[in-house]
């Protein structure tokens, strides 16, 4: 196997780095690539796509979201459980009013 010499502690700081580096649930973002190239900056999922808010409304909120959620109760305060493709984050509340 080939060593990695001097380069090694560089890579090292650069994968930590970025790996620290992530959005938060609320921070707004922009994914770049596609499928399988897609580079996503947040912890969870960039949402730069329409979603449908549970009273209908669709909006494309282009922040990331937080963890999965069955409700709202699920969500941090300021979050609502909202679908996002086929399944459920919890989103900003400014975007998605709860039910």
């Amino acid at each position: 196997m080939p060593s990695l010499g001097s380069a090694a502690p560089v890579c090292l700081a650069l994968l930590l780095a970025t790996g620290c580096a992530r959005l938060g649930p609320g921070e707004p973002c922009e994914a770049t690539g596609d499928g399988f190239t897609r580079v996503d900056p947040c912890e969870h999922t960039c949402i730069e796509w329409e979603v449908t808010c549970p009273d209908g409304t669709q909006v494309t909120p282009g922040v990331c979201s937080g963890e999965e959620c069955v409700d709202h109760d699920d969500c941090p305060a300021d979050f609502t459980c909202t679908q996002v493709g086929a399944g459920t984050a919890c989103l900003p509340a400014t975007y998605c009013a709860a039910d």
